[in-house]
């Protein structure tokens, strides 16, 4: 089960989705970030390796 997490992304970008964006992330590929805020449960994708299980 992967989660939402708001993330620190280009924070020199005007546009607040650049500059956090919101990813579904599983547990393992959360630690490359730095995370702002932690939402709800998703059975969407990882943005990152795409893992679905």
């Amino acid at each position: 089960m992967r989660k939402f997490y708001t993330t620190e992304g280009n924070t020199s970008s005007k546009k607040q989705k650049e500059a956090y964006p919101i990813l579904a992330l599983c547990e393992k590929c959360v630690t490359e970030y730095i995370v702002i805020s932690e939402g709800d449960r998703t059975y969407d994708e990882c943005a990152k390796c795409g893992a679905s299980d």
